[in-house]
């Protein structure tokens, strides 16, 4: 095949040549042709000759099985005829043999010889399912009329061009040729007159066809290639006469023009003849082209098109000869497009959409003729052949014409709109009608009018709509399309079902959205509920599908790569990507009609936990009856993304952090209890559910960040509170922080005792990563709380230890001893860590310290921490002789109430507090504080020193405790 096309490229490039050249370089092209030409039959002859010896050697090497040889060789009668003599008589034609899975084929008793690739194309063209019977032919031809190569494009053209006609074939094309380019020479200098000219064309087109006629029996490829071109001329003839010098009226020529096609086709039909069939529908359709003057009527055009094109549909009812319908395709929708972009002015639509029309119901009924022959049963009573379509002529000429009409609608988006919902409704009705009339026999071909049906309906919206509303459509579009492909179990249809809805979330979000006066009540959130049910929808009925995909058949075209295989797994994940998809692009329109609502109250954040709640109730609600446990998942994802995004939107909202309990009442604390409410109901049907599957059971993960939302929303609702009802007393605000999360996890820690939901279901998860970390975080407020909080009562009496910070560390205290107590039932034999110990003792002297510092600042007026109450002579000698009272109990309690193990160390820590003491009385003390105050540190520090050396000796180490003890 590769030869006959470099064969056809090497004419035209002579014939243009020729025009642009000269005639010199179309010699050398031509000289170089017949060069090749001459080697191509060198090597046929010496292949024929190779067959014949094979042919010779099999007869004389066991004349008993050579015919079951042959026949296991599987050669053709015209296989024979050629080894043959030429003046032997042709044997009746043999059915060639059936396949192995009818008959399995028995082994030759000699190696057979390899044949020449001839053989085996020759073999491959043998068919018993030609329509006629076969007309005596010479050797070199062969078979062009089974419809096993007339319904194949690459097998129609090795037959056609490279058997051994080639030569007739090219020079009908080459005087096909002539003839124009004489006729239009004709026109131009005027050497004879018009109508001899004519008339001489005609008398030697009409005597090829005749020639032809006469040759076929005898010389059948070249006696249809005489015909073929006589037709051509023909055709040339009267377009000649009508356009290049008006001699025809325009009735009579198309009348003629008409009548010759009728005659060219059933000359086709009555000799089975493809090549005669092309060669004068290709000298039709090249008539006005090859004559054209620039000048003259597309109508004319057109119609003379058309009347082409019904020969061509009165073929196709009797023949499924692929390589004519695809010539005439090519050459009317070619040369439409040519005139097209050189010719077309909007005034003439109208008159050229009427022929558009015209074509594309005529070629649409060719395909549809074209399938019918191929599925129907052969003459012998054999099995159907199976349906098959002509997926150029199927898909190739919608588009091409819709091509054409977008050129002449261009600027006109609602009308081409019209035109792909027009195209839509034939191709999705028709298809019907195929499927109920005829069912299996035109699956091929009712699967791909509905494809075309649902592809042209597709791009109605984008036409006429904005991005947003095509987003729309092709959602519905696509669930539709994915609904009936999982019925009938077709795997590239449920494929394009699945890219449509992903196409149709794209299509919307990159439409910027405008702000609209009703919230969730507007046409934007009804296309995000559409698209979300419609995603829903597919996801559903994959996660439905999926068990069943074991029996599912493998859909396409293996031989060409495009094969796909549906597996459960498959269908699982894709059903997962699109419950994911759906669940993101709710929640992506609930965050944008939360953030571009109109009022004030309730706020971003406010919304956001509302509607985010509301959004995951139907999803927990609906699972079980659906029995879809996957559904919870999505509730379970709703109402995780809603703390953060709250968290967020604060940032945007009118938060005041000096008086915030505007934002918590009543809207925020309603918010908070709406999304509460609705994790807990989830988490509890998920502690709680009958029959737990793999997607039925609770995430220490969901646990903590109920637990933590409710923690940090207690401390800012207190802290809010606190500040609207006593906005005078920091203290007590500061103090509200902590009693309220406190309280919460007190009670956590009860329920965790008793067994209760929720604690009981993750208790280790709770107590480490929840009650564990609180503590901590107390012991941050304690940081900050004793450096910047007077503890201040107004109009109250300040009073150590009663005040709202002091007590807050007493609440602290309470606390670590109650989750210690708790940490030891879950963990008997457990010890508090030594750097746990160290840091809950550096602590209490950070608090013991600040509350010396805000006892002074109240009673005696010094200042706080971050005022300079470093500065002050009397903080600074109240310190010291505080830390000496502490140094002094902790070596007393060291030798008097600590075992062997801890004595020594508690007691060299007592030391060293006193040695800083010691420190801090010479270096700051000496130099930072008055005379008094400094005969009062010396003396007391003095005094204390004394007391310690004498009750508080230094204990002995733990190794020598236990030898004292032991004797």
């Amino acid at each position: 095949m590769k030869s006959a096309l470099w064969l056809l490229l090497v004419v035209l490039a002579g014939a243009a040549a020729s025009a642009s050249l000269g005639p010199p370089a179309a010699i050398g092209l031509l000289a170089a042709l017949g060069l090749w030409l001459l080697q191509r039959q060198q090597r046929l002859e010496s292949e024929v000759r190779q067959l014949r010896q094979a042919l010779q050697a099999l007869r004389d090497a066991s004349p008993a099985m050579a015919p079951e040889a042959v026949t296991a060789t599987a050669p053709s009668p015209s296989l024979e005829e050629e080894a043959l003599p030429a003046d032997a008589p042709p044997g009746p034609p043999a059915r060639p043999a059936r396949p192995a899975a009818s008959a399995p084929p028995r082994e030759p008793a000699l190696e057979p010889v390899a044949a020449a690739p001839v053989m085996a194309v020759e073999v491959a063209f043998a068919s018993t399912a030609l329509d006629a019977p076969p007309s005596p032919a010479t050797a070199a031809e062969r078979d062009e009329r089974s419809p096993f190569v007339t319904s194949s494009l690459g097998d129609t053209l090795k037959a056609w061009v490279a058997g051994g006609n080639t030569i007739v074939r090219l020079a009908v094309l080459i005087l096909f040729l002539g003839v124009a380019f004489l006729l239009r020479y004709a026109a131009e200098h005027a050497l004879v007159p018009v109508e001899l000219r004519l008339a001489g064309v005609a008398v030697a087109a009409v005597a090829l066809v005749l020639l032809g006629w006469r040759l076929r029996g005898k010389r059948r490829g070249y006696g249809l290639s005489l015909q073929g071109a006589g037709v051509g001329v023909l055709y040339l003839t009267l377009f000649a006469a009508l356009r290049l010098y008006e001699l025809l009226p325009p009735a009579l020529a198309f009348a003629l023009l008409a009548a010759l096609g009728a005659f060219a086709a059933l000359l086709a039909l009555r000799q089975d003849a493809l090549p005669l069939a092309v060669l004068g529908s290709t000298g039709g359709f090249l008539a006005p082209v090859l004559t054209s003057t620039g000048e003259g009527s597309h109508v004319a055009l057109f119609g003379y098109y058309l009347l082409l094109n019904l020969g061509i549909a009165f073929i196709a009812r009797h023949k499924a000869w692929k390589l004519l319908n695809l010539v005439g395709l090519g050459f009317t929708f070619g040369i439409g497009l040519g005139w097209g972009l050189k010719s077309w002015r909007p005034e003439l639509f109208w008159s050229t959409e009427l022929f558009l029309a015209a074509h594309v119901a005529l070629y649409l009924w060719i395909a549809v003729q074209y399938a019918l022959r191929l599925s129907a049963p052969p003459a012998d009573g054999a099995a159907p052949r199976a349906a098959y379509a002509d997926a150029g002529l199927l898909f190739g000429m919608p588009l091409a014409a819709f091509g054409l009409q977008a050129g002449m609608l261009q600027g006109e988006p609602l009308a081409l709109a019209a035109s792909a919902a027009a195209l839509a409704g034939v191709y999705v009705l028709l298809g019907t009608w195929l499927w109920r009339r005829l069912g299996e026999r035109l699956r091929l071909v009712t699967e791909g009018l509905l494809a075309l049906g649902l592809t042209f309906l597709a791009l109605v919206a984008p036409l006429a709509l904005d991005a947003r509303w095509t987003g729309f459509t092709w959602a519905l579009q696509g669930a539709g399309i994915a609904w009936i492909a999982l019925r009938q179990h077709r795997g590239w249809a449920l494929a394009l079902g699945v890219a449509l809805q992903a196409l149709s979330l794209l299509s919307f979000w990159s439409q910027p959205q405008a702000a609209t006066a009703w919230t969730f009540a507007n046409p934007v959130f009804l296309g995000v509920a559409v698209i979300g049910a419609a995603l829903l929808l597919t996801a559903r009925q994959l996660q439905q599908a999926a068990p069943q995909a074991v029996a599912w058949p493998v859909d396409g075209l293996p031989r060409l790569g495009l094969a796909l295989r549906v597996t459960p797994g498959g269908l699982y994940a894709t059903h997962a990507a699109l419950l994911g998809l759906a669940v993101l692009h709710l929640v992506a329109g609930v965050l944008q009609e939360a953030a571009r609502a109109p009022w004030r109250w309730p706020d971003l954040p406010q919304l956001t936990l509302i509607a985010l709640a509301v959004l995951a109730l139907p999803f927990e609600a609906l699972h079980r009856r659906l029995r879809w446990p996957e559904l919870s998942v999505a509730a379970r994802a709703v109402l995780g993304v809603a703390p953060p995004f709250a968290l967020l939107g604060l940032s945007a909202s009118q938060w005041d952090f000096g008086d915030p309990w505007p934002w918590w009442w009543p809207a925020g604390t309603l918010a908070l209890l709406a999304w509460m409410s609705a994790a807990a109901w989830v988490l509890h049907r998920l502690d709680h559910d009958p029959a737990p599957g793999r997607w039925r059971r609770s995430l220490r993960a969901e646990h903590l960040l109920v637990a933590w939302t409710a923690l940090i929303a207690a401390a800012l609702w207190s802290h809010a509170a606190m500040t609207a009802l006593a906005p005078r007393h920091e203290s007590w605000t500061a103090a509200a922080v902590l009693a309220g999360p406190t309280a919460l996890a007190w009670a956590a820690l009860g329920a965790l005792r008793r067994g209760r939901w929720p604690v009981a279901v993750h208790p280790d998860a709770w107590l480490r990563g929840w009650a564990a970390p609180w503590l901590a975080l107390m012991a941050l407020w304690s940081l900050l709380a004793n450096a910047f909080a007077d503890g201040g009562m107004a109009p109250l009496p300040y009073v150590p230890l009663l005040n709202p910070v002091d007590l807050g560390h007493v609440l602290m205290l309470l606390y670590a001893l109650r989750l210690r107590r708790a940490w030891v039932s879950r963990w008997s034999g457990w010890a508090l860590p030594r750097g746990v110990l160290v840091a809950a003792g550096l602590l209490a002297f950070w608090w013991l310290n600040s509350l010396l510092v805000r006892t002074l600042h109240q009673w005696a007026g010094t200042p706080l921490w971050a005022d300079g109450t470093l500065g002050s002579g009397l903080v600074q000698t109240t310190l010291t002789i505080a830390w000496t009272l502490c140094a002094l109990a902790a070596m007393f309690l060291a030798t008097r109430r600590f075992g062997a193990a801890l004595a020594r160390p508690v007691w060299l820590l007592g030391a060293a507090l006193l040695a800083l003491t010691v420190g801090k009385l010479m270096l700051v003390d000496l130099g930072h504080t008055s005379a008094l105050q400094r005969i009062v540190s010396f003396l007391g520090v003095g005094a204390l020193m004394l007391v310690i050396g004498y009750v508080s000796p230094l204990p002995p180490s733990a190794g020598a405790a236990r030898r004292e003890a032991s004797t």
